[in-house]
């Protein structure tokens, strides 16, 4: 029991270390009409105009299923010597034959910033976001290939030498390979050096945790998760249309007297003692991770938003989203 719960808590450090829980319809939507890509599972929201809305609904009353692309993801690791370091995105291609170091094809801004790749197929990250630092992801790779165990996508990468100066061509699996089914463009990187960031340690934010106890039988109860939204206004009742496209990490809170919770994930559950509450925050004592939630009344049914602290909040200081569940007893 003790080793499969400490699976559940690495997975659920995953979740809150790398990435968030599942890809934003809007923002697939939206990119895949613009034919812009996003980079891997760091996601902006962009709203769902409503006659997309509309057109999801009629295609969810007679049966529409999205095929998603589910990659092999399980490949063993296999040393590559020349990708260990720190490399710098400098563009976005469709193919490699149209990267020039002269001119710059991708003129939007591009939220990753950085890849460290470091000893026995462990990553680093950074974005423009936040504070730009280096922080954890669930990304992995070996030998040719960037791993996204959650994302599903296996994303090979290759070099090329460019008057003089090697350039590495990653494949960008987005929303628009895994929905829309098509090809990846390439993310275009130089290397800023050759470190081994095997030793690096990345500061994470602290929250206050120890709060006493203070009851709120309003909490009380099971609660479903509903969708993944960016504020607690974006959130849609429309029918049954959610934001996010995929299986969100976290399925269920049970949530009981004095600051008890158990939860369900896409991983398994988490017993009782991993997380506490106290009126008004959802506690990890642990990771020292300090989450609001809010409560409120909508069109009849009662929907509890609980802010999700990922690590772009703990490592990179972006501002934390929110899981929304409903109470069903």
């Amino acid at each position: 029991m003790e080793q499969f719960d400490s699976r559940i808590e690495e997975a659920m450090k995953m979740k809150l270390d790398g990435s968030e829980p599942s890809v934003r319809f809007g923002t697939v939507w939206n990119k895949h009409k613009k034919k812009s890509r996003k980079i891997f599972g760091i996601r902006r929201v962009i709203a769902i105009p409503g006659i997309v809305l509309i057109a999801l609904l009629a295609l969810s009353l007679v049966g529409f299923k999205i095929n998603a692309i589910v990659d092999k993801t399980d490949y063993p690791f296999v040393n590559d010597q020349q990708v260990i370091g720190k490399w710098q995105i400098v563009d976005m291609v469709e193919t490699v034959d149209q990267f020039s170091p002269d001119k710059k094809l991708w003129q939007s801004d591009l939220i990753l910033k950085e890849l460290a790749f470091i000893n026995e197929g462990k990553m680093l990250i950074s974005v423009t976001q936040g504070n730009g630092k280096l922080g954890p992801t669930n990304f992995k790779w070996t030998q040719g290939m960037v791993l996204n165990k959650w994302e599903k996508t296996a994303s090979k990468y290759e070099f090329k030498d460019i008057n003089g100066t090697s350039y590495m061509f990653l494949e960008c699996k987005s929303g628009d390979y895994t929905y829309f089914h098509k090809k990846p463009w390439y993310l275009v990187l130089t290397k800023v050096d050759d470190t081994d960031y095997s030793n690096y340690k990345p500061t994470a934010i602290e929250d206050k945790v120890d709060y006493p106890f203070v009851d709120d039988p309003q909490l009380i109860g099971t609660w479903e998760t509903v969708d993944y939204v960016k504020t607690i206004d974006d959130f849609n009742t429309m029918g049954s249309i959610q934001s996010m496209i995929g299986n969100l990490f976290l399925v269920q809170l049970d949530i009981v007297e004095n600051g008890k919770i158990s939860a369900k994930t896409t991983e398994g559950n988490i017993p009782e003692g991993f997380l506490t509450w106290t009126k008004g925050l959802i506690l990890d004592t642990k990771h020292k991770i300090a989450s609001k939630y809010e409560i409120k009344e909508i069109k009849g049914d009662t929907y509890l938003f609980y802010e999700w602290k990922s690590g772009d909040y703990s490592y990179r200081e972006i501002k934390p989203e929110y899981f929304v569940l409903k109470k069903v007893k």
